[in-house]
């Protein structure tokens, strides 16, 4: 790269940016991968931006939601790109410094963010804070929202919902000025995992080894599902039923989302904390000894399994499979065979292809783009040669996610003898709205999920009433 070329780039780059005091140039000559090398592994950059910075301030995070790329600063920086163009949307402040960066989410209207204790919401089109919320404790996941409610889990164990929209005397929605409390669960343990919001239901996982799945307009609790094992950062879905649940005790479990019902078992050897990632008839799951493996979504059979060196999935193109080595090298596995196409001394040292400075990183669950970031502010998107258009991972007319047919629910064949993981049912107010009897009742725990104190509790499920 020429140094007129350079000169030119970190003008383009700085002009993208967000305006700060005595901004410092984010990158160095060699830093941004050139056109040769990402095309040596099938990959052309999409578009890259920059958040200029000032002295002291660093990117924590780079996060997204279903349109947009949010970076995060650890002077409290918020900068909103669009998730296929790269332009920079807005700029915004969370406020004050922090040591460390939770996932931003979206929904249609509203953008919503963590800082300390405080749950904050900002206008989607121009990053205006609508409101801030205290939450009374630190945030351990991140936000995950509708157009209804915000979630958000506690170091206090909590998943609380705040909701985002009342009804007017006409019976339309309308947004409120200040999120009001809707619900709240208490776990035994921090809530880590980034909870899963379905049609009618909302499953999140905790630290206590346990998933717990409850209405998402009531206070009532369904089931919750026992394993051997603290839950893994994100819980996955597959078709309209099917919630894939990642433990430290070395399995991914599935089981029917609406009935609890256990469908089957994948023991991979090793803790699965990383979320898995679905595209059509793949499930993709990788262990924490760097193990990839691609299941058979009807009964959790390996189609193939790879070893890799401690890797982190990226993102997932109809051909191939995208991760990153314990050194940020780029690992490419063919998707069908299972085959290592670039271990990471072939994209690094063969092709060239240095990603090392491009410490920040996140799994793709929306499309095939590659994300990447640098603690300094740089912000790259990348795509496969000729992918101009992005190829999303769920098809956007398949049915919802948690969808129940106007017909309502099969009952279920009688479950067999008790497995882990262990379905601990509860029975609602409508018994129609929490599907049949759970699969595999078990003896109700100390750590059963309780509702505030003002809240009626939940009933017993049938096996414990007398």
């Amino acid at each position: 790269m020429s140094c007129r070329r350079v000169a030119v780039l970190a003008f383009a780059l700085l002009s993208l940016g967000s305006t700060a005091v005595r901004a410092q140039i984010p990158y160095t000559r060699d830093m941004i991968p050139t056109r040769t090398q990402l095309a040596r592994v099938g990959l052309e950059r999409q578009w890259i931006a920059v958040v200029a910075l000032s002295e002291t301030e660093r990117v924590l995070r780079v996060s997204r939601s279903a349109d947009l790329i949010f970076a995060q600063t650890n002077n409290g920086g918020l900068h909103a790109f669009d998730a296929e163009t790269g332009k920079l949307r807005w700029t915004a402040s969370l406020g004050g410094y922090t040591p460390f960066a939770r996932p931003i989410s979206s929904n249609s209207y509203a953008v919503f963010g963590t800082v300390g204790e405080t749950l904050i919401g900002f206008d989607k089109n121009k990053g205006r804070v609508i409101w801030r919320l205290s939450l009374g404790a630190i945030p351990t996941s991140g936000t995950v929202a509708d157009e209804d409610r915000v979630l958000v889990g506690t170091a206090e164990g909590r998943l609380n919902a705040y909701s985002l929209r009342s009804r007017d005397a006409k019976g339309n929605p309308t947004i409120r000025t200040k999120p009001g409390m809707e619900w709240g669960w208490q776990t035994s343990g921090p809530v880590d995992t980034l909870p899963l919001m379905a049609q009618h239901v909302v499953a999140f996982g905790s630290t206590d080894g346990r998933v717990y799945v409850v209405l998402n307009d009531q206070q009532i609790t369904l089931y919750r599902i026992r394993t051997g094992g603290k839950i893994g950062d994100g819980l996955g879905a597959y078709g309209t039923r099917t919630l894939l649940i990642p433990s430290a005790d070395k399995n991914l479990y599935a089981v029917d989302l609406l009935t609890a019902q256990n469908q089957w078992v994948f023991p991979s050897g090793s803790p699965i904390l990383q979320s898995p990632l679905v595209a059509g008839e793949d499930i993709l799951t990788i262990n924490e000894a760097g193990v990839l493996s691609s299941l058979e979504p009807a009964t959790g059979t390996p189609k193939w399994s790879i070893p890799t060196p401690e890797a982190t999935l990226l993102s997932l193109s109809p051909t191939r499979v995208y991760l990153r080595s314990t050194n940020q090298d780029l690992i490419v596995v063919d998707r069908t065979a299972g085959k290592l196409l670039a271990d990471a001394a072939a994209t690094r040292q063969r092709a060239g292809l240095n990603l090392r400075d491009f410490e920040l990183s996140m799994l793709n669950r929306y499309d095939d783009r590659l994300c990447l970031g640098t603690s300094s502010g740089i912000v790259v998107c990348l795509r496969e040669i000729g992918a101009t258009e992005p190829k999303l991972l769920r098809d956007p007319k398949a049915l919802p996610f948690g969808y129940i047919p106007p017909e309502g629910l099969k009952k279920p064949p009688a479950p067999a003898a008790t497995t882990e993981p262990g379905a601990e049912g509860k029975e609602s107010e409508n018994k129609d709205s929490a599907g049949d009897a759970a699969a595999d009742p078990a003896a109700k725990p100390d750590a059963e999920p309780k509702p505030d104190a003002d809240a009626p509790e939940a009933e017993k499920s049938e096996s414990e009433k007398p």
